[in-house]
């Protein structure tokens, strides 16, 4: 069984709604600002191994020391098995070799579900495995960049001096 020592920085929720899920957890949790990307542009995706296509939205907060993620799969060509419509969809780490990474993985018996690039074709490679275990949500690996440092320490100053007003906010108006 694979035993991690990378830090998990993220975990992701499977939602219908991002818009009202990111209200719902901004109230109920004190979560905020939870920032909204629609529609995420990805590129080279492959979905169980094959050519694929995958449309989906997130929201992103912080909490402690944690980024929660609130994602609504809108399309995924063939679904990954295991593929979770509610509750916890996956945690994630930085890889900090990406090549490496997968491979220790995929020695692990954790079987690669989805993989893609952000964005354009040369973007930061993302990648879901499937632990196979009775954890029931997938793994998901994120190439180390300074795009994606950045991110997550742009959402954790954010988080510092967040006063509660304007919960959830649209990603664009940030530049990201």
């Amino acid at each position: 069984m694979f035993q991690s020592n990378r830090p998990i920085i993220q975990i992701a929720y499977a939602v219908d709604d991002i818009k009202k899920s990111a209200e719902l957890w901004s109230k109920k949790f004190n979560i905020g600002p939870f920032y909204i990307n629609e529609h995420i542009k990805i590129s080279n995706t492959l979905v169980n191994g094959k050519e694929g296509e995958f449309d989906h939205s997130s929201a992103y907060g912080w909490k402690e020391n944690m980024m929660i993620e609130l994602i609504c799969d809108h399309k995924i060509q063939e679904s990954p098995l295991n593929s979770n419509r509610s509750g916890i969809h996956h945690i994630a780490w930085i890889a900090p070799d990406f090549e490496k990474e997968k491979i220790l993985l995929e020695s692990n018996n954790c079987v690669e579900v989805l993989s893609a690039n952000s964005g354009h074709r040369d973007g930061m490679k993302f990648a879901w495995f499937d632990p196979q275990n009775e954890m029931n949500h997938f793994y998901e690996i994120y190439e180390d960049t300074d795009d994606i440092r950045n991110f997550y320490s742009f959402l954790y100053e954010e988080s510092k001096i967040w006063d509660g007003h304007n919960p959830v906010r649209n990603v664009k108006d940030i530049g990201v």
